[in-house]
């Protein structure tokens, strides 16, 4: 008997808008492909979406219109230059501010039909707590926790933390820190690392939802190559292979596939 096998899926998500989430999620899926396995991105962020323009594609179609079944999902697939796939999603659509109970079940249908295409799937969730965010992370094997050093950030990622831990029974999220600090940065994702799993071993274990774990996937550096790759719309290996945050993303990449 055959097991069919499932993508791992993994929800790129942060409690603050503004902190590279998506740059994040487009240059990571780069990075997986290249590793050889066939990655799938969606653009998770319904309603705001960014990652076809990041990308320089121009869709006919989106998540939108296969969630409407105005067309199959084959319909609103792009093939990104960095090897991997795009699923993008229709920007400025104020009817996709809520999850409802049939966009749930399309959705659900839709990435069952996919699994077994991709060997990874990743979901570039937008900012906050709100219920479209808290499905992408629920339907996912990892959550990435994008944060910066910022004292703000760090306060959004306790707060989603706490919430997927205690509503939802998410006791294991990895950390991507963004923005660190380029003379050492391993140094500014070990700290912030730590204070987070201080924070939460306080707050949340001893409030009853389980011990919490909180690990550092990679780390970003500061770095003027990334707003480069923003402005040409293409990705940092593109752009700079040798770029610092280039170079992080391999690193973020080998993390991933280590935890899978």
């Amino acid at each position: 008997m055959t097991t069919e096998l499932k993508a791992r899926r993994y929800a790129i998500i942060s409690g603050k808008g503004g902190v590279g989430k998506s740059v994040i999620a487009a240059n990571l899926g780069a990075e997986l492909a290249l590793t050889g396995r066939r990655t799938l991105l969606i653009d998770a962020d319904l309603g705001l979406a960014n990652l076809d323009v990041m990308l320089g594609l121009y869709p006919s179609h989106t998540l939108h219109d296969v969630l409407c079944g105005a067309c199959g999902v084959e319909d609103a697939l792009l093939h990104a230059r960095g090897g991997f796939d795009l699923l993008p999603a229709g920007s400025g659509l104020q009817d996709d501010a809520a999850l409802t109970a049939p966009m749930a079940d399309a959705m659900e249908k839709i990435l069952a039909a996919l699994d077994a295409r991709y060997d990874a799937i990743l979901f570039d969730a937008g900012a906050g707590i709100g219920d479209l965010v808290m499905f992408f992370a629920r339907m996912a094997d990892e959550i990435l926790l994008v944060v910066t050093p910022e004292a703000t950030s760090l306060m959004d990622a306790y707060a989603t933390i706490k919430i997927l831990s205690q509503r939802y029974g998410r006791l294991t999220f990895s950390l991507v820190v963004n923005r660190a600090n380029p003379i050492n940065p391993l140094q500014t994702g070990n700290a912030v690392t730590a204070h987070l799993q201080r924070v939460v071993t306080k707050f949340l274990v001893a409030r009853g939802s389980g011990a919490v774990t909180v690990r550092l996937a990679g780390c970003v550096p500061n770095d003027p190559a990334v707003a480069r790759a923003l402005s040409h719309q293409c990705l940092l290996a593109d752009l700079d292979p040798k770029a610092p945050s280039a170079m992080s993303f391999v690193r973020l990449a080998e993390s991933v596939c280590a935890s899978a």
